[in-house]
């Protein structure tokens, strides 16, 4: 695995989709519950043909490592190794520059290689690790820094696009919860299937407004602060 790590907006997304594309055959994992493809997870892709295909999702229910570092680790390395053995794969992460979580991100994924791209005070901070293969980029040419407000839609519009074939479902729930909280739903291997938002909770039951129609084996209550009034229901 090459993994790409760096501050946001020095094109580390723009230069994983490149290496893809001449790689014609591999896997992407997007590291960012940020800015990647659905805000609070982690997703792993499988690139063929031109086109990415989801094939699992962990749920870090917040917006940054920052505060669930090891859960975000552990998510990180479960769908790492689902990646199939000699197959080409890059990491694509948030832009958190911490030194501490970054080496144990390095260490629990184990990467071929590690391009920091961007950030010399992390280069600096991996590098002097000998058993690592660490190098430094300038940021892509092409990178452009984006606003608070674009980062804010951009999150938005990729939940509302999850959300754009929800229907509300009863589901259990033991303990009452705030309405409008989004909640993961997690399969029996404890994956993220799909998110749901609570409407109301009432004797042990929450009614969720979900695009997921089949069985759940866990709700997990996230800390995402988006605007989800704006969601459907």
């Amino acid at each position: 695995m090459l993994l790409l790590l760096g501050p946001t907006d020095v094109g580390k997304t723009t230069l994983a989709l490149w290496l893809l594309e001449r790689a014609k055959e591999a896997h992407l994992l997007d590291l960012d519950p940020g800015q990647g493809s659905l805000p609070g997870t982690f997703t792993l892709f499988r690139y063929r043909e031109g086109s990415l295909t989801p094939v699992r999702r962990a749920l870090v229910g917040a917006l940054s490592p920052v505060g669930v570092e090891a859960k975000a680790l552990v998510a990180a390395l479960r769908l790492a190794r689902l990646i199939p053995r000699g197959s080409p794969a890059i990491g694509d992460t948030d832009g958190l520059l911490d030194p501490s979580y970054r080496l144990l991100q390095v260490d629990a994924l184990a990467p071929a290689e590690v391009l920091v791209l961007g950030s010399e005070a992390l280069y600096r901070a991996l590098s002097w690790r000998q058993d690592l293969r660490v190098r430094l980029a300038k940021p892509l040419p092409e990178a452009r820094r984006k606003t608070a407000a674009e980062r804010r839609r951009n999150r938005l519009e990729r939940l509302l696009l999850h959300f754009r074939e929800a229907r509300p479902r009863a589901l259990p729930l033991e303990v009452p919860g705030e309405a409008g909280r989004l909640y993961g739903l997690l399969d029996a291997e404890g994956f993220f299937l799909a998110y749901g938002k609570l409407l109301a909770w009432e004797g042990g039951e929450g009614l969720f407004l979900t695009p997921h129609a089949g069985e759940v084996a866990r709700l997990e209550a996230t800390r995402l602060s988006l605007p989800t009034p704006a969601l459907p229901g």
